[in-house]
């Protein structure tokens, strides 16, 4: 029963770490995907009826510590079908996953490098492509596109677009990742010698920043105590960049079995909101929920968000979904990932904002401390606004490879 709290535990922080770079230690991991099924099947349209092959998709990463520098980076690289007719492939430098075979929302990283130097204590300056520097709790990714436990974003919301035109429309770009593609600063003051409890400022200036159109984003996160975290984050953007975005998050751990997180976010401050015909201008939040069930090694985590354009002809789109985890045995996970979304509408139209529902179960065998097998199964129906139905399945199965230094 330890072995299962620790495998529990381990679980809980993987999904809710915060500030760090891809790979959290010094090491190399190394993960295989290859994935079949239907991307595609539209009711009444047999012009997508056979099984397709995304290919063999390869990630490779790897992170080096010395006392004071931090470099880590990694590569895709693939043969995914170039179509789903299969007529072409190629072997390339990919940001395809299982998320664009499925034809979702989500793109992997072909490459990213990131660079952090700590000059003195509690104080670094990275530079980076992903540099992944965030605060504050948000909605659940499950991890990286590459990984098994990857899964849908709020629902599978499309970000952008008006809304009922033909997309199920309603996702929100919360800025708590405050450092990305950016060269950025953080401090910790630590009011324990662990850094338990601390205070944390950090500075970025985001890529594509210039002289002329200068953005600076900033953040602050604060643990007093372990029952609270509190964190705000603001990315600043001139009008023709959409305006600044503004977030804000709290945790509560009350217990080790049991925490709450939310969440509320503004974008598009200093837009007008009579310009804001396309929806940049817009606000969401949303909750989440983890609770262990006493000694069982069983978990689970919902959580809800909404989402809502600041247009008076826009209505609020909401989603809801969550992840249960059972660990069979200390080498042996199951768990599943389902949401539900329903988009927002434009009231002018005779048109409702679509629906969403997915389902990602998923097993993980854990052969040793060094290699792990997954296989994920996925289910995705979408009714857009025009009231067009497709059907998604695939199989995806993975091998990944992880030694520490």
């Amino acid at each position: 029963m330890k072995k299962f709290l620790i495998v529990i535990a381990l679980g809980a922080i993987l999904l809710n770490f915060v500030g760090a770079q891809i790979l959290k230690g010094q090491s190399v991991q190394n993960t295989l995907y290859t994935g079949l099924g239907l991307p595609y099947e539209n009711d009444g349209d047999d012009g997508h009826d056979k099984f397709n092959w995304v290919g063999i998709i390869d990630t490779i990463q790897v992170r080096l510590d010395w006392q004071w520098f931090t470099i880590d980076g990694g590569l895709s690289w693939g043969l995914p079908e170039m179509d789903w007719h299969g007529s072409d492939a190629a072997f390339k430098n990919t940001e395809s996953t299982q998320f664009s075979f499925m034809g979702e929302n989500r793109k992997g990283y072909a490459s990213y490098v990131n660079f952090v130097v700590r000059p003195f204590k509690n104080f670094e300056v990275g530079a980076g492509t992903r540099l992944n520097w965030q605060v504050g709790p948000s909605p659940q990714t499950g991890g990286f596109p590459w990984v098994p436990l990857a899964h849908v974003l709020q629902g599978d919301f499309v970000g952008g677009g008006e809304p009922a035109k033909d997309k199920v429309v309603g996702q929100f770009d919360y800025a708590y990742k405050w450092a990305d593609t950016a060269i950025a600063a953080r401090y910790t003051i630590g009011f324990d010698s662990a850094n338990k409890h601390y205070l944390q400022f950090g500075v970025a200036i985001p890529d594509k920043t210039s002289f002329k159109h200068f953005n600076i984003n900033a953040a602050v996160e604060l643990k007093p105590i372990d029952l609270l975290t509190v964190a705000v984050a603001y990315k600043h953007a001139d009008k023709e960049n959409h305006g600044g975005n503004l977030y804000t998050g709290l945790k509560l751990d009350f217990t080790k079995i049991f925490n709450i997180e939310a969440w509320f976010g503004l974008d598009g401050i200093g837009i007008k909101k009579s310009d804001d015909v396309n929806g940049d201008k817009m606000w969401g939040t949303g909750a989440a929920v983890y609770l262990k069930f006493g000694k069982l090694p069983l978990w689970i985590k919902p959580e809800v968000g909404i989402s809502d354009y600041l247009y008076s002809d826009y209505t609020m789109a909401i989603y809801t979904g969550g992840r249960i985890q059972w660990d069979i045995t200390a080498a042996m996970h199951l768990g599943a990932w389902t949401s539900f979304a329903w988009g927002a509408k434009n009231e002018n139209w005779d048109k409702d904002g679509g629906f969403i529902w997915n389902i990602r179960p998923d097993f993980t065998f854990d052969i040793n401390e060094r290699h792990s097998v997954s296989a994920v199964f996925e289910y995705e129906t979408t009714r857009l606004p025009n009231d067009d139905i497709y059907n998604r399945f695939c199989f995806g199965f993975y091998w990944k490879y992880n030694r520490a230094f």
